[in-house]
Formats: C-alpha cells, sequence, structure tokens
C-alpha cells in the first residue's frame, strides 16, 4: 500500500473509533489504550495494521461481544492485578512464564489483549443447515427465520500473528494451548505444529510447563516428552500433541486447536510444502467441531515462495477489501483475524531505512523497551553490516521483511544488448525453417500478462526469443515506470489494454494471427499455479485445430528443480564463444532476442537464487520487491526453452 493509501486507512479508522469508543472500553481498557495508540501515532504502525483495527471495529459493529467468556480468558492468563502510584503489582492466580530473574506474572501488553479479543470476544449466530423441529434445541441454539437451527459459536475460527522475534511470539501461543487444553471441549485435541520437530519440542514445551501449573504432582495429568493428556477416569480428556512437517501421515486426528509455529519459513519443494501438508491435515480433521481454532505464529523467513507468503497475501487482500464500501462480506472470512507486524511496503524497499530507522523498530516490534532493547538491535545490525548472510538472518527475523536464500548475479543488461538483432517474431515463419515454442504468464489480471516466443531454426541451429506483453491501462497509471510503459506503447513494444483487467482474446487472437502468417507453434507452457482464463481459451482453439491440447498446451512449474537446468543452459547460449583462429577468443553466441528494450530491462530486474536444500538449484528471482521490478518475460522465455529441451529429441 502506499502512503497515500494508508493515509486513507488512518482517517477511517479516526472516524470510527470515537463511535465505537464505548463498545471497546466495555471489553478491554487496554484495547483502548491499543486502538487510540494507531490513531495518535500512525507512523509507529503499518497500513495492514491499520486495517485490522478497521476490520476489527466492523466485526464489533457486527456481531455479538461475549464480554464475560473474554475476561476469563484474560484472567486465566495474567490473574488479579492493581495499580499501585501508577504501577502495576501482581495480586493473584494467573501463570508464570519464564523471565529473566526466573519464573514470573506478567500483565498482557495492549496488542496482546487486541490478539486475545480478536479471536475470543466476538460471537455469530452460526447456521446448522438443519431444519426446525429435526432435533431438539441445545441451550447455544435458537430457531432461524429461515426456518433452520442456529448455533451461537466463536466468530474467530483462524488467527494470524505475523511478528518478528522477541515479542514473546511463542509466550502467547504456549498461553493459546494451554487455554484449549484446560477450558476447550472436553474432548479437545490440541497440536502444536512446526517444520522440524527441535522447533515443535519448543512451543511444546513451554505449553507443557503451563498446564503443570494446574497440576504439578500430576495427580490429573500426564506428562510425556511428546504429549500431554488428560489421565483416565478424570472430567476431561483433552490432550496437547507435538506435530513436526515431514513426518508419517497422520490420520484418525480429530483437531480442537492447530498452532502452526514458524510457518513463515516453510518453502514450496517441487510445489509441495511438508509444512503445508501437515497443517492441512490437521485442519480437515476439525470438521465436527463447534468451534474449532488454527493458530498461525510466524517470522518472515529466507525463501522466496511458501504456503505461508501465500497465506499472507490473501489476509492482505482480505484486509483491504474493508476499504470498499461496496465489499459484500462473509462470516467465513470474517472468522479470519490478524496482526501483522512488518515495516510499510515503502520502507522494506530501502534497506537503509529498515537498518538505520528506529520508528521502523518500533513499527515491527511492540515489545521493544519492555523485554528487548534498542541495543540488541544496534549489537544485530553493527554484525549484519559485515556479513551479508547474516544481513539477511536480520532483516527477516528482526524486522519481519522476507529475504531469499543466497542471490548472485546472471546475465547483464549489456550482455542482452550484444544479442538484439533486428527481427522479429512475425519473421519466423515455418517457411524459413523456424519451430516455435512459447511460454506463457497471465497469473495477475491487472499487471504484466504475455508471451515469450523461442524459436529454434534446425537446419542453422539458431535460436531466437522475443515477445508480447500487455498491460492494463490502470496498471500502468498506476506503476512507477509509467513513463516507460507508455514510450514502449509508442514504440510497438508494448500493448496497453483499456479498462483495468486483462481480456484474454488479446494474445489469443495474436497467436492464431501469427499461425495464419505462417509461425510453427510446436507447444505453449504455462504455470499451473496461475490463472487459467488464457490457458481454456488457448486450450480450445488447439482443439479446433484438430490438436490434442494435452499434448500441445502443457504446464510447467516454476520451482528450482524445474528452472535450474533451464537457467544453466540459457547463460551457456548467451555467453558462448569460440576461438577465431588467432588465439583469441570471440563471441558466438547460441540465441539472439529482438530488439524489445523490455528483454535489457527485465534481465537487469533478475538475480539468481540457490535453493535452500543443498542441491545448487537455481532459479530466477526478483532483485527486489519494488512495483518497478519485472522478471515475468525472463521466466516465459524459460519456459518455452523448457518446452524446447522437452521436445528436443523427437526435432533431432
Amino acid at each position: 500500500m502506499t502512503k497515500e493509501e494508508k493515509q486513507r486507512v488512518h482517517d477511517v479508522l479516526a472516524e470510527m473509533l470515537p463511535k465505537q469508543w464505548c463498545d471497546v472500553l466495555s471489553i478491554e481498557d487496554r484495547l483502548c489504550v491499543y486502538l487510540e495508540g494507531l490513531v495518535n501515532s500512525p507512523e509507529e504502525h503499518n497500513a495492514y495494521e491499520l486495517l485490522g483495527a478497521v476490520k476489527f471495529l466492523r466485526l464489533l459493529r457486527t456481531y455479538e461481544v461475549d464480554r464475560e467468556g473474554f475476561r476469563d480468558v484474560v484472567m486465566k492468563y495474567e490473574g488479579e492485578w492493581e495499580e499501585r502510584n501508577g504501577a502495576w503489582r501482581h495480586v493473584d492466580g494467573g501463570l508464570k512464564h519464564p523471565g529473566n530473574t526466573g519464573p514470573t506474572y506478567y500483565r498482557l501488553q495492549p496488542f496482546q489483549v487486541f490478539v486475545l479479543a480478536s479471536m475470543f470476544a466476538m460471537r455469530a449466530w452460526v447456521s446448522t443447515e438443519v431444519r426446525v423441529g429435526t432435533r431438539p434445541l441445545l441451550p447455544t441454539e435458537r430457531e432461524g427465520e429461515d426456518g433452520y437451527i442456529y448455533d451461537l459459536r466463536r466468530l474467530c475460527t483462524e488467527f494470524t500473528f505475523y511478528t518478528p522475534r522477541k515479542t514473546a511470539k511463542t509466550q502467547l501461543s504456549a498461553f493459546i494451548q494451554f487455554w484449549f487444553f484446560m477450558s476447550g471441549d472436553e474432548n479437545a485435541e490440541c497440536y502444536c505444529c512446526a517444520n522440524a520437530s527441535d522447533q515443535a519440542k519448543i512451543l511444546f514445551n513451554r505449553s507443557r510447563d503451563l498446564i503443570r501449573q494446574m497440576d504439578p504432582h500430576e495427580r490429573r495429568i500426564r506428562f510425556t516428552a511428546s504429549q500431554v493428556n488428560w489421565k483416565p477416569g478424570q472430567f476431561r480428556s483433552a490432550s496437547l500433541t507435538a506435530l513436526s512437517a515431514g513426518g508419517k501421515t497422520k490420520d484418525g486426528l480429530f483437531a480442537q486447536l492447530c498452532s502452526a509455529d514458524e510457518f513463515g519459513s516453510a518453502s514450496y519443494v517441487n510445489g509441495a510444502s511438508d509444512m503445508g501438508k501437515l497443517v492441512s491435515v490437521v485442519e480437515s480433521s476439525m470438521g465436527p467441531r463447534r468451534e474449532p481454532m488454527t493458530f498461525i505464529s510466524t517470522t518472515a523467513g529466507i525463501i522466496r515462495e511458501g504456503p505461508f507468503i501465500d497465506k499472507l497475501r490473501g489476509m492482505k487482500r482480505l484486509l483491504e477489501a474493508e476499504l470498499d464500501p461496496n465489499a459484500a462480506h462473509e462470516l467465513s472470512t470474517d472468522r479470519q483475524a490478524c496482526l501483522l507486524l512488518e515495516p510499510d511496503e515503502w520502507e522494506q524497499q530501502d534497506e537503509e531505512v529498515l537498518l538505520t530507522s528506529k520508528l521502523v523498530r518500533r513499527k515491527v516490534n511492540p515489545m521493544l523497551g519492555i523485554i528487548v532493547q534498542h541495543s540488541f538491535y544496534d549489537d544485530e545490525i553493527a554484525k549484519a553490516r559485515q556479513n551479508p548472510e547474516k544481513k539477511n538472518e536480520v532483516v527477516s527475523k528482526l524486522f519481519n521483511v522476507y529475504q531469499t536464500g543466497r542471490v548472485q548475479e546472471w546475465v547483464k543488461p549489456e550482455e542482452v544488448r550484444a544479442i538484439q538483432v533486428e527481427r522479429r517474431i512475425d519473421d519466423c515463419t515455418a517457411a524459413e525453417g523456424w519451430l516455435t515454442f512459447t511460454g506463457m504468464d497471465f497469473s495477475k489480471g491487472d499487471d504484466l500478462n504475455g508471451c515469450a516466443f523461442l524459436s529454434y531454426n534446425p537446419n542453422t541451429g539458431e535460436f531466437f526469443g522475443d515477445m508480447d506483453v500487455y498491460v492494463s491501462e490502470e496498471a500502468v497509471n498506476q506503476s512507477p515506470i509509467r513513463e516507460l510503459w507508455h514510450r514502449w506503447a509508442a514504440e510497438e513494444w508494448v500493448t496497453i489494454v483499456p479498462g483495468k483487467t486483462f481480456d484474454p482474446s488479446w494474445p489469443v487472437n495474436r497467436i492464431m494471427q501469427l499461425h495464419q502468417r505462417g509461425v510453427d507453434f510446436i507447444t505453449f507452457g504455462y504455470d499451473p499455479y496461475n490463472a487459467k482464463t488464457v490457458v481454456n481459451a488457448m486450450t480450445q482453439w488447439v482443439f479446433d485445430m484438430g490438436a490434442d491440447p494435452k499434448q500441445v498446451v502443457v504446464p510447467v512449474r516454476q520451482n528450482f528443480a524445474t528452472y535450474s537446468p533451464a537457467v544453466k543452459e540459457f547463460d551457456y547460449m548467451v555467453k558462448r564463444s569460440r576461438d577465431d583462429g588467432a588465439g583469441h577468443r570471440i563471441a558466438d553466441p547460441l540465441v539472439h532476442l529482438s530488439k524489445n528494450p523490455l528483454w535489457p530491462y527485465c534481465f537487469g530486474c533478475v538475480m539468481l537464487q540457490e535453493s535452500n536444500d543443498g542441491m545448487g538449484n537455481l532459479k530466477p528471482v526478483k532483485r527486489d520487491n519494488g512495483a518497478a521490478t519485472k522478471v515475468d518475460p525472463v521466466q516465459m522465455l524459460l519456459s518455452a526453452l523448457i518446452l524446447y529441451d522437452a521436445a528436443e529429441s523427437q526435432i533431432n
């Protein structure tokens, strides 16, 4: 979100809060302190944190409030406190948590009260889809006007706590586990899910220690290294279990709580994630539960793609809908809540700002000065300036900004310009001996869309690459490189499509025209994880032409294993040289590209990321996350090369 959009969010929140002040105050005064801080000091909070508060106030206005239930949650965490001479002193009850001087009682901070209020303070009438009269009503149910039975349930069923290290994340997560074990369903099953067994044990052990305070002599509860459960004959049968990704398939679960710890470090490997599978398995067992809960607590990781990154994007889209007065909010999405603590987008793009601004520190870490010191950040940053790998760790874990693994330079813009020639895809016809492979990317309807064509001539052994690029008019107007887009469009290198969204007929019609002109298309490749609108249109055209779409329109996965051979092959094709006979090496590239200025521009935006699995696989990634950074044509060109490699033996 831009600075202007953030200001709009702040204005909306500043207008809403006074109108609902009494309702907020009736829940907890620290909730007022938190929300008032967002309004009075927006520079210390990011745009999505403000949007989370806007959503909270809307939900508070829409659904019933369970004040007594929420206060019971707070009481179980902190017990009773009293204020004396401006300082709070613990009186009775509550749980002890680890501290520098031993187990200590802690009073919840305002942002933690917001987390718990988002999870426990609101209830909704949920349709059971059961007709009135078919069975007796339960104490929590009522007859609906539509003739169905409605049940009053906790509204929130999923909370995402996205936060850097040193914000008492594990402490809060452990308490969530404790609460469901002690106060959830009588037979609640609670699972600590993490990427590795040692990570799962960290959260499990903290939760186990909290539960042990209720039964230090183990008269009613049994404690083992990986499970806590009530002993036979007790009034409850709830359990707490540690699970790690990559283990055996978990069958027979009946989860009420899934705690996904450090979900943000889980990456996709060959298009899948063991941690993502584990969370899905646990969540899929929640079907019979009236009030399930998924609690995601994580910090950013040193990865480029993963299930939580997709989740984070989805959460941000949900929050952005709060600004749309015409948005149709649904119960299913209202049940998802979050607190996202990260720098604003324009700060994430400036590494020096991240490392030097104390305002950014306060924005990402509300525990600064409470449990973590400025000097800790100063020391870690000083170390990071001496070590690039340490810098990745500091930026991702202390500032909550995703970093990639090791990256390296690849084909430079000047090397691309050296292989550009006066030719277009229109010239690469079957009559001239050319065969064409096409990589497609139409994943974002309002952003850059297009095709990259890689033509191969068996008679000469030459490769040639060209592209067709489409971008919506609205995306151009909002782009920081709008002047470039307009210049490229005027020179007919780019097509600016009218309106807000992309019409799939543009590339399909273009490909049909090229085919009529004699371009011999062999295969078309697309990313199977992206939108299929254009793919479906292409499939229909191929079918109408009498070919088998499954053989012609094929998926090309954008992962390390698929891309790595093509990355190394293309590097050789560009940089190949030969002996001129006089003892000198001269350039002799295997591939040439069209004069389209997007080629050197996009290659200048690309870095190669090395996979984190130790296999040395490489894939192209964005040099940075700026809005002006475009790498899609490069990825499409590699997809076309992958298609050629798959068909090479048949061609020869």
